[in-house]
């Protein structure tokens, strides 16, 4: 939730400066700076708040490094909502990027010009123009072969004994750029027999709006999405950086992630074609550290007979991903990188599975960059793929 300046100071009071959190946070393993940790952080946004210490550029600085990975919250014995101290801090302080605010605004609050954009690069990359694209903006670097924009039904009925109906969100990234991963957990949730409903009203979580310092967008996103979706169904996302934000300001609704979910539902109906792979998995810091549903994905892919399902080296640290961030602080994204395109090369990955889009985004990237092939999918595109209905 965003905080009252007097509720900043009050929770950023609760830290007691114990130090646990150091060696989780990524920055400040990289960096080696207090004010890159994030007690450090904690102390500058109370200081900022009490006007003890002027909000400067190198405040700025500090609190833009940090990825809200929140790698913190799940090492802090006192349980301080750093989240809300990070966001707080950045609708009330921190200026808002206003050129990349511009184009982010078209992209999460728009799906008609989210579509439009999309369909463009569609078709620029049909013609074999994305040299191009990169040569106009840097930044289209990131992107993905993408699919033409899905128009989606407003429900998907169970294609077999009906058990249950949710509600799928998603999402602006999940939408534009993933939307295999979507039609492949409505083949999943309607195999398993659960209707599955796409408000057409839903729009953007809001994360993006909020890790740009833009409140008052992100509260209009929110409340859209409040309207949209049916409090009595859950509400299921397959990208958990999505998820997290919906869990901490969507508190309404019951928000899942979708594999999460997948490991409550009854199985029986269906068989699981073997698989004679060995898959990596990368742990999204949103979906060990807030949604804390990391262990289903593992537990997912074992579903599939003769695969081995391993967790990439470094798993608690964060890729480097974060939304935006691989974009507006590209120097320290990268580095975290590494780490991650390393470990995939030392052990001759083949299949990486992630739960995240913008991981997905910022991972494959940097492996098209080193020449590695490997074949990053979202786990429910890895189980869609290999099940078959029983019999």
């Amino acid at each position: 939730m965003t905080l009252s300046i007097k509720e900043l100071i009050v929770e950023a009071d609760r830290c007691v400066a114990c130090g646990l959190c150091l060696p989780h946070c990524p920055t400040y393993r990289k960096t080696g700076s207090e004010a890159d940790s994030p007690r450090g952080r904690i102390q500058l946004m109370r200081a900022v708040a009490q006007e003890t210490l002027p909000n400067n550029t190198r405040f700025n600085e500090h609190i833009d490094l940090c990825l809200s990975c929140r790698s913190c919250e799940s090492a802090c014995p006192n349980n301080v909502s750093y989240g809300a101290l990070v966001d707080t801090t950045r609708a009330l302080y921190i200026p808002k990027k206003s050129s990349l605010s511009a184009l982010v605004k078209i992209l999460i609050r728009s799906r008609f010009f989210a579509n439009t954009i999309i369909a463009l690069i569609w078709i620029v990359q049909q013609c074999g123009l994305s040299s191009v694209l990169k040569r106009i903006n840097p930044a289209a670097k990131v992107l993905p072969m993408v699919k033409k924009p899905t128009v989606w039904k407003s429900l998907y009925p169970a294609n077999s004994e009906k058990k249950g109906a949710v509600s799928l969100f998603l999402g602006c990234a999940g939408n534009a750029f993933d939307a295999q991963t979507l039609q492949a957990s409505i083949q999943v949730l309607n195999q398993l027999g659960y209707d599955v409903y796409i408000p057409a009203q839903q729009t953007c979580c809001g994360g993006i709006a909020r890790q740009m310092g833009d409140a008052k967008g992100s509260s209009k996103l929110i409340a859209q999405n409040q309207s949209s979706f049916d409090v009595s169904l859950p509400v299921l996302t397959t990208v958990s950086g999505c998820g997290a934000g919906l869990k901490d300001y969507l508190p309404t609704h019951k928000i899942q992630d979708i594999s999460a979910f997948l490991m409550a539902c009854d199985w029986s109906n269906v068989d699981i074609k073997p698989l004679h792979e060995q898959i990596y998995v990368q742990d999204p810091c949103t979906l060990r550290n807030v949604l804390k549903s990391h262990q289903a994905v593992y537990s997912l892919l074992k579903k599939i007979p003769n695969t081995t399902v391993t967790a990439l080296a470094g798993n608690s640290q964060c890729c480097g991903g974060a939304g935006v961030y691989m974009l507006t602080q590209s120097e320290m994204a990268n580095s975290l990188l590494s780490h991650k395109l390393d470990a995939i090369n030392t052990h001759n990955v083949a299949i990486l599975a992630t739960s995240n889009i913008g991981c997905h985004l910022h991972i494959a990237n940097g492996l098209r960059e080193k020449g590695l092939n490997v074949s990053v999918m979202h786990p429910i595109q890895i189980i869609a793929k290999q099940m078959r209905p029983a019999g």
